[in-house]
């Protein structure tokens, strides 16, 4: 199939493995998918835009078996000032409070091969400014907003890369909560690097 055109569409996403659900959803979703086929070598292009709550714009572009995206997806996608509020069904869980402010623009990368994932995560956090604390048994005993406030620069921007890398196979693998684990292990590294070094072997 040579191309397909696609106009208005929605593309929905749900991760259950958090409570509440986490939900996402593109609205206005145009653009093509090119160079279908059967054939298990081929590689189908894509290049589509819409929105996410109609009001951040979203970019995907790049090449993937759509009959077995598993075995073959290479992918960029690319998500402008959306809300951060929509986060916190991750952000309750595995951070301890909910976030009350801020946007999320991101440029991500997801390359699979074989079922294997090596992800890439650009992510800029702009006035992020969290909430009340939740009773979350998953949460890291982590000063987060001290984190939060170390990371920030003056204009309140926190500007981060996040790789990830996994097995599809693996039945606990999802990308949401080990996005969440990576920036706890970062905020981990920023929250105790000030204390290492005035604590350390040369410190006073």
């Amino acid at each position: 199939i040579r191309r397909v055109l696609i106009e208005e569409g929605r593309a929905d996403f749900a991760d259950h493995s958090v409570q509440p659900n986490f939900a996402a959803g593109i609205v206005g979703l145009s653009g093509s998918v090119t160079d279908l086929s059967s054939d298990p070598d081929s590689r189908a292009s894509v290049a589509l835009t819409g929105s996410v709550d109609r009001y951040a714009p979203v970019d995907i572009r790049g090449e993937v078996n759509l009959l077995a995206a598993d075995v073959f997806s290479d992918l960029a996608l690319s998500f402008r000032n959306m809300e951060l509020t929509t986060f916190n069904p991750y952000s309750g869980k595995f951070a301890g409070y909910n976030i009350a402010k801020g946007k999320l623009t991101t440029e991500l990368k997801y390359h699979v091969e074989k079922r294997r994932l090596e992800a890439q995560h650009h992510i800029v956090l702009d006035q992020l400014e969290f909430g009340a604390a939740t009773e979350s048994k998953d949460a890291v005993p982590l000063p987060v907003r001290l984190a939060v406030a170390l990371l920030k620069d003056r204009d309140g921007v926190i500007d981060i890369d996040l790789p990830v890398s996994g097995s599809l196979d693996d039945p606990e693998f999802r990308i949401g909560p080990i996005v969440w684990k990576a920036v706890l292990s970062l905020v981990r590294k920023i929250v105790t690097a000030p204390f290492a070094q005035l604590f350390g072997p040369h410190g006073h």
